[in-house]
């Protein structure tokens, strides 16, 4: 599955939080690709590939394509839309 979405935060922080995450301190996900504009995580159950695209106004689009993990891409997104307000909050 494939999904489109924006937030108001640099690609570098989409990563960080990603890594942070779905990562051995979130889900304890496999890092299985690290590259400056894809993330690919694995687990028993399918995968999450993370590509977040600049955009203008210091937004990104984040395309994110997984195969099950439905609740925690939820979760992440939730998470991405709590640091973009934050980061809006304090401008």
């Amino acid at each position: 599955m494939a999904e489109m979405h924006p937030f108001r935060l640099s690609p570098d922080e989409v990563i960080q939080q990603a890594l942070k995450f779905f990562g051995p301190d979130g889900i304890d996900l496999e890092l299985a690709v690290q590259e400056p504009e894809r993330l690919r995580f694995e687990g028993k159950d399918g995968f999450i590939e993370l590509e977040p695209r600049p955009d203008t106004n210091n937004q990104v689009r984040l395309l994110i394509q997984h195969k099950n993990y439905d609740q925690e891409i939820q979760a992440f997104r939730r998470v991405l839309s709590q640091q973009s307000a934050g980061q809006s909050q304090a401008q």
